[in-house]
């Protein structure tokens, strides 16, 4: 089997000759060959520019011949400067001034019109791979990227000013909140009927910081919203991939979602979730990405163990259980994939 058959095949349970793998935030910062572009070009340049978007796609997969997938490089907070809003990047993200009225005059967006980088990206990420691996698209939940939107950006530790906005401010909060879900759902959908994407995935970071009850009323809703959109314009073909940080205390809840997908944080039992629900869901993850930091074997026996509690039924798919830091070292990655692959 090829990347794109065991990718496509363990999201929709099917046996694979092997555990498929990919990483989150593969194209980026740990690389050396991703910093030389990154020192000569602005953030979104490298996002909006699609030779550039392209080759930094793509410099994990030349670098790491067995990973199974490319992720288009690109930004939860992407469609933002449609709106109207300036997102600077470097020592943390900066958004100029946000305010709950603002929604009512918000541009009707259109992904193909005001934000198509990341579908543009995979498609000519396509024209260059093929059928030979899978191609990923993503965005931001409408959760997450409310939280930076409302906070001007980082800074506000826990978003803990932003949420405040959000209990104080409920009515609003949940228009802001529904509007960009469609918004994201519509950005998503971009990505598969232009971009050409094999499957996609919904990064919620932030849902972590709720309760139960507080994600059932303000993130969940919006969430459906973006799956909704996605779901109409694409189908069901399309598998669709959800990952939030720290949300084990949510799960009951995520899995009422229309999903194929759940990406498991590192603190989640990933054997617990494969017993109760793997007939149900394919699960993604969850090797402790701080393992990709130390000694290689440590690497090699964390990823044993990711594999082992894995199991051998159909549905998995390794991963990090967050993304790449910059000063995760690539001889670790190297052994990760030895170990997976059966490799020396």
């Amino acid at each position: 089997m090829n990347g794109k058959e065991r990718i496509t095949s363990a999201l929709k349970l099917k046996p694979v000759d092997r555990t498929p793998v990919w990483f989150m935030r593969q194209a980026g910062r740990h690389l050396p060959e991703y910093r030389k572009i990154a020192a000569e070009n602005s953030f979104w340049e490298r996002c909006m520019d699609v030779d550039l978007c392209t080759e930094i796609t793509l410099q994990p997969i030349e670098r790491y011949k067995k990973i199974d997938a490319a992720i288009i490089f690109s930004d939860i907070l992407t469609p933002l400067p449609s709106l109207g809003y300036d997102v600077e990047y470097g020592g943390g993200i900066r958004i100029s001034e946000f305010q709950l009225s603002d929604v009512d005059d918000w541009t009707d967006f259109r992904a193909r019109k005001h934000a198509p980088w990341a579908a543009d990206g995979l498609k000519s990420v396509g024209e260059h791979v093929g059928d030979s691996i899978a191609r990923l698209g993503f965005v931001g939940s409408p959760w997450t990227i409310c939280m930076y939107l409302l906070s001007g950006g980082t800074g506000d530790k826990d978003f803990h000013n932003a949420r405040a906005k959000v209990y104080s401010n409920p009515d609003e909060s949940q228009n802001l909140l529904l509007k960009m879900g469609e918004i994201v759902g519509d950005l998503l959908a971009d990505q598969v009927l232009h971009g050409g994407a094999d499957g996609v995935q919904l990064f919620d970071t932030w849902a972590g910081l709720l309760s139960p009850e507080t994600y059932r009323k303000f993130a969940m809703p919006a969430t459906k919203k973006t799956i909704e959109v996605f779901r109409e314009k694409v189908g069901y073909d399309v598998p669709l991939i959800h990952y939030a940080k720290g949300s084990g205390h949510l799960h009951s809840e995520i899995r009422k979602l229309e999903l194929d997908a759940i990406s498991l944080d590192w603190r989640d039992s990933l054997a617990q979730n494969r017993k109760q629900f793997g007939d149900k869901f394919a699960f993604q993850g969850n090797l402790d990405p701080s393992l990709l930091h130390g000694s290689t074997e440590m690497a090699k026996i964390a990823t044993r163990e990711v594999l082992e509690a894995a199991g051998d039924s159909p549905g998995h798919i390794f991963n990090l259980g967050h993304g790449f830091a910059p000063s995760a070292r690539i001889d670790c990655v190297e052994t990760v994939l030895r170990e997976i692959t059966g490799e020396k």
